[in-house]
């Protein structure tokens, strides 16, 4: 039989894996800025960034008129109906998850968070009607189960608040929320013009927000870009896991039903794990790659199903 290469719903799925796999890795860059800079600094760089190089990629896109998922045309009177889109992903979800994992530990944040594909399944059968089988619930809730286990062995110490684990819910449902959304405007405007207001509404947030918190010490805002540590991360967290992991998943929202283009959600959990253990030296134990293989099988299991 010939493998249709070209098939929206293959792209789909690879652009979904490439989106999260780089996600995996966002977290390791993520923490050598944040030694540097404070989380709304950091976010503040990366996003300014992100929307710098975004807008040189619309700008050749138009001048092209490229058409499909790269395709840019909206006037501004079109950006509105985009902005809740932008509000919730990445500002809502990032400030959520942030102060959420700031007020539990690792192990509780990362189970938490690892109920997106799940919150996901049922608002895609509540609010877009796509009905998930009974095999794809298994398989995400097996998934799920892999993620947990993984986490608890990579487990932290910490308090553990109520406000946080509010927080991250919060951040759940915006993750979830953003896929049932980037699936909707998906008929009016493309991935990269979803993209591309995602990254002009971040960048504005989180300048205000890190101007806001230091007003008082404006050289807080400057002093990280003397550190090639700091530069180098933002590189990658401003092209890479902005620009590049959002562009694959709201491309792959555009062709994917919600069931299967957030199954990969639990892939970044691997690969952030593996990262550490690559990278920057951190220990793994042999339960956490069983855990590992579950996590994979359940993805897989979606998706064939």
């Amino acid at each position: 039989m010939k493998i249709p290469f070209r098939s929206p719903m293959l792209l789909g799925t690879l652009a979904a894996l490439i989106g999260n796999g780089i996600f995996g890795f966002s977290f390791m860059f993520s923490r050598i800025a944040l030694s540097v800079s404070s989380p709304f600094v950091m976010l503040a760089w990366r996003f300014a960034a992100a929307f710098v190089f975004i807008s040189v990629l619309c700008f050749a896109s138009k001048r092209k008129n490229m058409s499909g998922w790269l395709r840019f045309q909206i006037p501004k009177r079109d950006f509105i109906p985009l902005l809740p889109l932008g509000l919730i992903q990445p500002v809502v979800y990032f400030l959520c998850e942030s102060y959420g994992i700031s007020m539990t530990n690792a192990t509780v944040s990362g189970i938490i968070i690892a109920l997106i594909p799940i919150v996901a399944l049922a608002l895609g059968f509540i609010i877009m009607k796509e009905r998930p089988s009974l095999s794809q619930i298994a398989f995400s809730l097996m998934s799920i189960a892999g993620v947990i286990v993984m986490t608890l062995q990579q487990s932290s110490g910490g308090d553990i608040r109520l406000l946080g684990i509010i927080l991250l819910i919060g951040a759940v449902i915006c993750g979830a929320a953003y896929n049932i959304l980037s699936r909707r405007l998906s008929s009016r405007f493309s991935a990269l013009e979803r993209t591309y207001v995602m990254m002009l509404v971040a960048a504005v947030s989180f300048i205000v927000l890190s101007v806001i918190e230091n007003i008082s010490s404006p050289k807080a805002l400057l002093s990280p870009i003397a550190d090639i540590r700091f530069l180098s991360s933002i590189v990658y967290l401003s092209l890479f896991s902005s620009i590049l992991a959002f562009l694959m998943l709201n491309y792959a929202a555009t062709v994917l039903p919600v069931s299967k283009s957030t199954a990969f959600c639990n892939i970044t959990t691997v690969l952030s794990v593996f990262a550490g253990v690559i990278f920057l030296g951190e220990s793994i134990t042999p339960v956490s790659l069983i855990a590992a293989g579950i996590i994979i099988l359940g993805v897989f299991g979606v998706q064939k199903t």
